[in-house]
């Protein structure tokens, strides 16, 4: 009878501690991340930083020229002093050359005022624009009438992949311009750590987009290109 009982009491421990009676299908949607580069800011801070950094140059080109002037300057009274009147012409040259060496580098020198906190606030502004901050206006799954709108910027934007692999083109509004962009993958099932399954994607690749504001995209995927790992660079 207790040799029954425990045989029992095992079957009960083995069933109840079977979790794939009491599984539960769990579909979590695949996703994938994209990154929004402004590269067409990035190319307008790189010229006025290009200003920035040819008046800082020709500043020091007409005070160095300035200084040799001054200098020869103080050379050619010396002689004058000493009795070489032939020095005179040169000294009356020096005395024409040394005023337009200062207006040049006055101009310079006003042009370069705060140059270099606005060089820092440039370069910092690049930082950020090449992190990805940005502000979307909205991402449109096509097909689906599902509407993603924002407030915020974000350096990554994750966007969700359909189930069913029949809605794949989406619709991404910046600035008010608006691109579609098509995705391609393949749907699979994979069992997680507590046997639900979840549904992802892999072979995630854009075969197609628009290219009203964007001007190129950059695929940044392992082998496979799963979701919760494939980013997208878009630059614009």
């Amino acid at each position: 009878m207790k040799q029954l009982l425990s045989i029992f009491i095992l079957f009960l421990l083995i069933v109840s501690c079977d979790p794939c009676d009491d599984c539960n299908t769990v579909s979590f949607e695949p996703t994938v991340a994209l990154v929004f580069i402004n590269q067409d800011s990035i190319k307008n801070l790189n010229d006025s930083l290009a200003v920035f950094a040819f008046n800082d140059s020709a500043l020091s080109v007409h005070e160095s020229a300035l200084d040799t002037l001054r200098d020869r300057l103080e050379e050619v009274q010396n002689g004058l002093d000493t009795g070489n009147t032939s020095l005179q012409s040169e000294k009356d040259k020096i005395l024409k050359l040394i005023p337009e060496r200062q207006s040049d580098s006055t101009f310079y020198a006003t042009l370069n005022e705060d140059a270099d906190s606005l060089t820092a606030v440039f370069n910092a502004t690049k930082a950020t624009i090449n992190s990805g901050l940005v502000e979307l206006d909205q991402i449109e799954i096509l097909g689906t009438s599902t509407i993603f709108t924002y407030e915020d910027s974000a350096t990554v934007w994750s966007i969700p992949l359909s189930y069913n692999e029949e809605f794949n083109q989406y619709e991404i509004t910046i600035e008010g311009i608006s691109d579609i962009i098509e995705f391609d993958y393949e749907n699979f099932q994979e069992v997680d750590d507590t046997r639900n399954v979840l549904i992802r994607a892999k072979n995630i690749q854009i075969i197609d987009f628009t290219e009203n504001k964007i001007d190129s995209i950059l695929t940044n995927c392992n082998d496979n290109c799963v979701d919760g790992e494939a980013t997208f660079t878009i630059y614009f």
